[in-house]
């Protein structure tokens, strides 16, 4: 299973991809634009593999995340919409106190797993 964390913002995204099994990072967190050239970027990263070995997490962030969740759930993926309070407490718990746009995409990623 490929877990895919997404770190939501108004006008780009942040995307990275870790193998569940082995851990390895797939894809270095990478951004991407909130737009549909930025959303056909992503799936050039997710296409590599079948769609049901992929879960896709992201937080759930007011609008910012509604039109990528649209995009992704009419390509048929798994998506899971997680509480920004989650991901802020599990980066607590990894010792981070910062936030940090292209490390919470890993957080998201070891939500998921």
């Amino acid at each position: 299973m490929k877990l895919v964390g997404i770190d939501i913002g108004k006008h780009k995204h942040f995307v990275s991809i870790v193998d569940k099994l082995t851990g390895e990072i797939i894809l270095q967190p990478v951004a991407f634009s909130n737009n549909a050239q930025g959303f056909e970027f992503l799936i050039s990263q997710i296409a590599l593999y079948p769609v049901d070995s992929v879960l896709i997490g992201m937080e759930d962030t007011g609008h910012y995340h509604f039109a990528l969740l649209r995009f992704l759930l009419q390509k048929n993926y798994n998506v899971a919409l997680i509480n920004p309070k989650t991901t802020d407490l599990n980066r607590r718990m990894d010792g981070g106190i910062t936030k940090n746009d292209k490390l919470d995409t890993l957080n998201i990623c070891d939500i998921l797993s």
